[in-house]
């Protein structure tokens, strides 16, 4: 008797569950239904069955969303100008810390080499004559000893 009874409870459990899934079924399959439809008069399909009072509600969906878009791109953008400001910034440092640089070494340079070419000339020729070859201009021979 226990036996016969608990699998009558079974069934019965069971036909519950099933029935259960069948209102679920029909419940996603009418969820399906209209997404599909809002779908549909979202990319702007069956627009001629839709109610003047949907088409007003369908445009204010579409402004909030397009204010919402532009909220967003307008944030993207802002952040997008201060990093490039920032980097702006460190780019002119890193310029004038460059800069700095070499007109140090350019004043290291012109304190190490005369500044005009009478200076340089004038090197020359003192080196010239200290050399000894001012006193014989015309000494070109040269002594090849061959043996």
């Amino acid at each position: 008797y226990q036996f016969v009874s608990a699998s009558t409870g079974h069934c019965t459990q069971l036909s519950e569950n099933v029935e259960t899934l069948r209102l679920e079924v029909d419940n996603l399959q009418k969820r399906i239904t209209l997404l599909e439809n809002n779908n549909k008069k979202m990319t702007g399909e069956d627009l001629d069955l839709i109610h003047f009072k949907d088409l007003r509600q369908l445009e204010k969906q579409l402004n909030l969303g397009a204010r919402k878009i532009r909220s967003r791109k307008d944030k993207i953008l802002l952040e997008r100008i201060g990093s490039l400001k920032a980097k702006q910034r460190s780019l002119k440092e890193e310029n004038a810390n460059f800069r700095e640089k070499n007109e140090r070494t350019q004043v290291g340079r012109s304190e190490e080499e005369p500044n005009n070419i009478n200076e340089i000339i004038g090197g020359v020729n003192w080196e010239l004559e200290r050399d000894g070859a001012t006193q014989h201009p015309y000494q070109t021979s040269l002594n090849l000893s061959l043996s």
